[in-house]
């Protein structure tokens, strides 16, 4: 078992990389509530045998996710008799992670928790970091905090029931945080995905060196003030996307796509050079299938990235490299200019557009 320590600008706490199952059946033995996605629930009751009277089930969609959930599950505590010195374990992906997160943090002003993440895309990236991102009305991710839990459980055996989808998904946040990490950690990641088919063990070598690489961001960063907005690689357009199709293609699938975009910005504006360019569109476009190009309303798509919060009132201010393995944040006006830059990506790389 590997053991990350994580920093945040509250405390450092422990993630644990493959833990005994008996250590994992003794911190679900040794809470009063556990929270967790009914579908993982149906799935691993038997294997996780947890109390049925500890368990508060939450169904984690996107409409879901948001303000008025989390206060459900503060009711639900409440109701199962939760107190301020109580430590509760949340069970699930990134909604999960969400609702829980902005829960824990309000009720009796902050309780602690243990996050046990299910998906890639949340074992390999959101679960550290100790952020909060819920939608309100038509704004994607504008309410939120920062308040992480107080031990990550990291199990890959959750991942064996995921979809080929679910995992493409998270091997695009993978991506994300090597290609913005440096030159050195975008040849490897170049490297581990030529090999990942023919040996699937390599993917739990990308989720550990994806969680140390952001790890370091969160060092210098702990609050998204300034280094750790380059995460943001890829989500920019990634969530305009989501909301341009309806939430249609999923998290990671469109960042995936948005990171292609930012490259091809980048490109466009001389940052990358052209050999550049095509190697990381190769490593991104095998990560994506046919089926992932949902058809859109360009305007839609438009509105959605107006709303980025990240965004002035006349500029977009994208996260884009600024070379091979580094990535800057920079702004570009309001303009039609801008708009026919990136509708020129869809109608060159964005299948049936």
């Amino acid at each position: 078992m590997n053991k990350l320590e994580i920093f945040s600008d509250k405390e450092t706490y422990d993630l644990f990389f493959n833990a005994s199952k008996e250590e994992a059946t003794n911190v679900l033995a040794n809470t009063k509530a556990i929270v967790i996605d009914k579908n993982v629930f149906e799935l691993y009751k038997d294997i996780l045998n947890i109390e049925i009277s500890k368990v508060i089930e939450i169904e984690a969609l996107e409409d879901k996710k948001r303000p008025e959930e989390s206060l459900k599950i503060c009711e639900e505590l409440l109701n199962k008799g939760i107190t301020r010195k109580d430590t509760i374990v949340a069970i699930g992906g990134g909604i999960t992670q969400d609702l829980v997160t902005f829960a824990t943090s309000i009720l009796f002003r902050g309780i602690k928790w243990i996050w046990f993440p299910t998906t890639l895309l949340a074992q390999a990236d959101s679960c550290i970091g100790g952020k909060s991102s819920l939608n309100f009305k038509t704004w994607k991710n504008i309410i939120g905090n920062f308040y992480p839990p107080s031990k990550i459980y990291i199990q890959e055996s959750f991942l064996k029931t995921l979809k080929n989808s679910d995992i493409r998904s998270g091997i695009g946040e993978i991506l994300k945080v090597h290609l913005l990490s440096g030159e050195k950690a975008t040849n490897t990641i170049l490297e581990q995905m030529e090999n990942l088919k023919e040996d699937t063990s390599i993917l739990s070598s990308m989720i550990f060196n994806s969680l140390k690489l952001k790890n370091k961001i969160l060092e210098i960063d702990p609050l998204d003030q300034g280094l750790r907005l380059k995460m943001n690689y890829g989500h920019t357009f990634g969530h305009a996307l989501e909301a341009a199709t309806n939430f249609r293609v999923s998290h990671g699938i469109a960042v995936t796509i948005g990171l292609d975009i930012a490259n091809y910005i980048a490109f466009s504006k001389g940052k990358l050079n052209n050999d550049e360019f095509e190697i990381l569109h190769k490593l991104l476009s095998n990560n994506l299938k046919e089926e992932d190009f949902i058809s859109f309303d360009y305007k839609n798509f438009i509105t959605a990235l107006k709303k980025d919060k990240k965004n002035s009132s006349t500029n977009y201010n994208f996260i884009i490299p600024s070379s091979f393995g580094n990535v800057e944040l920079t702004s570009f006006e309001m303009t039609v200019e801008t708009s026919n830059l990136i509708e020129s990506y869809f109608k060159k790389y964005y299948k049936g557009y």
